[in-house]
């Protein structure tokens, strides 16, 4: 396989679509290369058990294949099914006509999880857009809403998603994982109607002009997305035949804020359904009452690092952030165990990992994913690592008071099972 530095900066504005960015993942040129470079079988299955906004499964198709992406989030399933749209998704569509329908109506509601950052006349000028992508039609759930979205509908969204995060500015920090909220009622946004329309409609126009300009000829097989866990892969044993992914980063990154305006706005149970999203991902910083059992077969580098954890003297070590780390780990360890049972025999495994720190403790995610790994009958076949100094490790700026170096290295393991 022909493995390149995955990280994203490593790729031009040309090269990707770009219409939403995400802070995780890797780069469309490193997921093509190392596809096209794998001498799969035309009848392939691609998997991506931790799918984002779909940079695996949108290479996939575009390299002909068949692909699964698998997330928890129903964020990601839109931004990722968006991705793939093709100038045909978006022929004869004029959004300008949806906002003529004078049977458009929202419900005003003071509980709306937007509130968290609009006023209420706000919330109703963006609810109005919604519906309109709705076709008026009422959301039964969050997961049967987004389920029922074709591709057109899922470029719609995405262009609401980015309009939020326009009006946004103001309380999204240096952190991209995180979001502020306004100290009073007074600081929430007021924006005008005409204001939110026409900077949806601009968003909008710049999605479908790069569509229509991109050339789309390539062989192509849409991919099947799946609101889902890696705890529980939705795939028959030995049915996959190459897995490329990327799991959680290991530096208590809180996914579901990351996504918090983008929830608000799907979410059909407010705030609680919202809370119930965030501690379902993995790497949520909420964390059980009680630590998790862990047992030494989970690795001899990873029961390191929790002792280290443990034993460290800062506050907190020892009751916190040792539960988030064990939590962190036995999911990780769990989710290997279902890709080692849904991949085929011979199959391959490709797995992007970034290694971390805790204080000045070094988290080396790249061995203790091999250690999981070999247990489960996955050979590693080749190891390569690339520095990144950029990196999720140096987030936290108060973290680089217990330490002077600040970078880590990117780590890109292939596996094949069993051979």
């Amino acid at each position: 396989m022909l493995i390149t530095n995955p990280k994203r900066s490593n790729e031009s504005i040309t090269t990707k679509p770009h219409w939403y960015d995400y802070y995780a993942g890797y780069s469309h040129v490193f997921t093509r290369r190392i596809i096209e470079s794998s001498n799969l079988h035309s009848t392939s299955v691609i998997l991506d058990p931790w799918n984002g906004s779909g940079t695996t499964t949108l290479m996939a198709s575009i390299a002909g294949y068949s692909s699964i992406g698998i997330d928890l989030n129903p964020v990601m399933k839109i931004i990722a099914k968006a991705k793939q749209a093709t100038p045909n998704d978006i022929e004869g569509l004029d959004i300008r006509d949806l906002f003529l329908s004078p049977r458009i109506s929202v419900q005003d509601t003071i509980s709306d999880p937007l509130g968290i950052w609009f006023s209420r006349t706000t919330i109703n000028s963006i609810r109005r857009i919604e519906t309109a992508i709705l076709a008026n039609t009422k959301k039964k759930s969050t997961n049967q809403a987004v389920n029922s979205l074709n591709t057109k509908k899922c470029l719609l969204y995405t262009a609401l998603f980015k309009t939020l995060r326009y009006y946004l500015k103001p309380f999204i920090p240096s952190n991209p994982t995180w979001i502020k909220k306004p100290k009073t009622d007074s600081d929430k946004l007021e924006i005008r109607p005409k204001d939110i329309k026409e900077t949806y409609l601009k968003i909008l126009d710049e999605i479908y002009n790069g569509l229509k300009t991109k050339s789309k000829k390539w062989p192509y097989k849409p991919s099947q997305f799946i609101i889902g866990s890696s705890l529980d892969i939705p795939s028959k044993n030995s049915s996959i035949d190459f897995v490329l992914t990327s799991p959680p980063y290991c530096t208590r990154i809180d996914y579901g804020v990351a996504t918090l305006p983008e929830l608000a706005l799907l979410s059909t149970g407010g705030i609680s359904e919202i809370q119930l999203i965030r501690r379902s991902l993995m790497g949520t910083t909420t964390v059980p009452k009680k630590p998790q059992c862990i047992t030494n077969a989970i690795g001899e580098k990873c029961l390191s690092f929790l002792h280290m954890v443990k034993a460290h003297p800062s506050k907190a070590s020892k009751s916190y952030y040792y539960k988030n780390f064990t939590q962190y780990f036995i999911s990780l360890d769990k989710s290997i165990q279902e890709i080692n049972r849904v991949l085929k025999y011979m199959g391959k495994f490709v797995c992007v990992v970034q290694g971390s720190f805790y204080k000045d403790v070094y988290c080396d995610l790249p061995g203790i994913v091999i250690d999981m790994a070999e247990k489960n009958n996955l050979r590693l076949v080749t190891h390569s690592e690339f520095e990144n100094k950029q990196n999720m490790a140096n987030v936290n700026l108060k973290g680089k008071t217990y330490r002077k170096n600040t970078s880590v290295s990117e780590a890109v393991l292939c596996f094949r099972k069993g051979g």
